[in-house]
């Protein structure tokens, strides 16, 4: 569910929710702000809870419930080239 950034103010206040963009997601899972880009595309990835002008914000406390989940040593990309004969 995203909600006005008014609303998430409020929230944010009232119950000390981590709240965090891109750049924050990326220091807490020490990837890249470009990786955390792409993690945040995939569909088992917390849902943002707030969209601003600046971006989209997400419970910095969800994404690190995910992250104990992640796979790290799947690093994606194309597959290597057998060796020539």
């Amino acid at each position: 569910m995203t909600v006005s950034v008014g609303i998430l103010e409020d929230v944010h206040m009232t119950h000390s929710t981590r709240t965090g963009g891109l750049t924050e997601i990326g220091e807490l899972l020490k990837v890249t702000r470009q990786r955390a880009f792409t993690l945040a595309q995939r569909r088992d990835f917390p849902e943002p809870i707030a969209t601003s002008r600046a971006g989209r914000v997400w419970d910095l406390g969800e994404v690190e419930q995910w992250s104990n989940n992640w796979d790290r040593t799947n690093k994606g990309g194309r597959p290597r080239k057998p060796p020539a004969n």
